[in-house]
């Protein structure tokens, strides 16, 4: 019904030293192990709930676990590069502008990040870059279903960002950005 992950690395507290997002959240995580540095906080990296069970508060639950793991483990800090769950409905939209959409009632416009700041998470700060794909225009081509006959910038469905195809080079490049949060 849900499951998720995280990893274990060190980080100084500022927003500076913040891994450059998911992906760089992975090679620090191995740079750590290389280094012997003594992780001291815990990135949650995934937590997905089957679609059938949804909006049960499962969510939270898997994030409480991973919380409640932390400390067990000496690790004072929690962080999460967080992929926001509407963001592709807006694929134009910087991410920071996005981060700051509220409903009428005041609470954020995405309902994961919502999730996150109701169990007291607070927004650290944007991610322009969390994680970045390439492949071949033909592999896209076969991921998206589209057709690339130039160079240029496409919105992909389900992207939180924008595709850039350069025939030349027979390169496409995405790079999808996320929300820093801080849970302890």
């Amino acid at each position: 019904m849900a499951t998720g992950w995280a990893v274990p690395v060190h980080w100084d507290r500022t927003r500076a030293d913040l891994p450059a997002g998911f992906t760089g959240t992975l090679v620090r995580a191995l740079e750590n192990l290389d280094a012997n540095a003594a992780p001291n906080t815990l990135v949650i990296c995934a937590a997905q709930i089957h679609p059938g069970h949804q909006r049960t508060g499962l969510a939270a639950q898997v994030l409480i676990a991973f919380i409640d793991l932390a400390p067990k483990h000496g690790l004072e800090s929690v962080i999460v590069p967080l992929r926001p769950t509407l963001k592709h409905r807006y694929p134009l939209t910087p991410i920071g502008s996005y981060a700051g959409w509220t409903r009428t009632d005041g609470q954020p416009l995405d309902p994961w990040l919502r999730t996150h700041l109701r169990m007291g998470a607070k927004v650290l700060c944007p991610i322009e870059v969390s994680q970045t794909m390439t492949g071949t225009i033909p592999e896209w081509e076969t991921w998206t279903g589209l057709a690339f006959p130039e160079s240029g910038t496409y919105v992909i469905d389900g992207g939180l960002f924008t595709l850039g195809i350069n025939t030349r080079l027979d390169l496409g490049v995405y790079t999808e950005p996320g929300i820093w949060l801080q849970h302890r």
